[in-house]
This record gives structure tokens, C-alpha cells and sequence, in this order.
């Protein structure tokens, strides 16, 4: 009979979960998002943020600056880009994530320097700040893709689980 798994074998399990939902909750974004016209892209919604580009451009720019930094990268701030520019970032995006994320759950309790807050946060919390952002700025996606009459997909992780 097996033991109970230990504190950190489920900690690692759920960051590996954790990152691989997010680039599925995102690829249903973007899916939805291909067809969108350029206008509804750039639709301005204040109270959700910014629109819907905006919005995917902020979530992978900001998923890729924790990205950097926890692995000891230098950040610049990106331009404003293209959804086409965007959606390319997303997809590299995800597998670096799914590279760097067995070395990264190796070091979580190290810290390291957020340059654009001044302070320092353990590689475990930049990890899920880079997730639960992202987590953020999905819904305020979600709501301008039905503002602009179409359903938004449903994100709940038991969707993903279960699919």
C-alpha cells in the first residue's frame, strides 16, 4: 500500500496543474478571440481594465515578466502589440513556462527581485502571482467577449479536469 504523498510531492502537483490549466483557460481565450474583428479587439472597457487586446497583451506581458524573473532574466517593458504578435508570445509563452517549471519548483522558497514593486517575493509566490493575474484579467476578458454578444467560454477548473 502507498503512504499519503507528502506536503511538497502535492505542492509540486499542484503547480504543474496550476500551469497547465492556465494555458488551457488562456488557448480558450485566444480560440474565441481569433474571430473577434479588430474593432471589438480594441474596444475599450475601462471598468473591466482595458479591452479585450489590451487585456490578453497585459496578461502574457506580465506571465512573461515573472517568467524572466524568476529565472534570473532582465525585464524591459514590452511595446503594445499586435493580437497576431500576442497570440505568437502566448504560445511560446506556454512552453517556456512548462520548460522552466521543474527548476523553479526546485527553488520556491528562494527570492528574488520584483524591479517594477522594489521588493522582494519567494519564487513560489512569483509563481502563482504570474497564475492568479492571469486568473484576473481572464474574467475581465470573459466579460467583454459577451459585451460584445458573443458566449465566453466557461474557465472553471473542473472543466479542464474533466474534458
Amino acid at each position: 500500500m502507498l503512504g499519503e504523498p507528502t506536503p511538497e510531492a502535492i505542492q509540486l502537483s499542484q503547480f504543474a496543474d496550476l500551469f497547465e490549466y492556465n494555458a488551457w483557460a488562456n488557448e480558450q481565450l485566444f480560440v474565441i478571440c481569433d474571430d473577434l474583428s479588430a474593432e471589438t479587439l480594441a474596444a475599450d472597457f475601462p471598468e473591466l481594465g482595458g479591452g479585450i487586446l489590451e487585456l490578453l497583451d497585459h496578461m502574457t506581458a506580465v506571465e512573461r515578466a515573472f517568467l524572466t524573473v524568476t529565472t534570473g532574466g532582465d525585464v524591459k517593458r514590452p511595446e503594445p502589440r499586435t493580437y497576431a504578435q500576442v497570440r505568437e508570445d502566448f504560445g511560446r509563452l506556454a512552453a517556456e513556462w512548462a520548460t522552466a517549471l521543474p527548476g523553479l519548483e526546485k527553488r520556491l522558497t528562494e527570492k528574488f527581485l520584483v524591479p517594477w514593486f522594489g521588493k522582494e517575493m519567494r519564487v513560489e509566490q512569483g509563481l502563482m502571482q504570474a497564475m492568479t493575474h492571469s486568473v484576473q484579467h481572464r474574467a475581465g476578458i470573459c466579460a467583454g467577449i459577451a459585451r460584445a454578444g458573443l458566449d465566453a467560454p466557461n474557465l472553471d477548473y473542473i472543466f479542464w479536469v474533466t474534458r
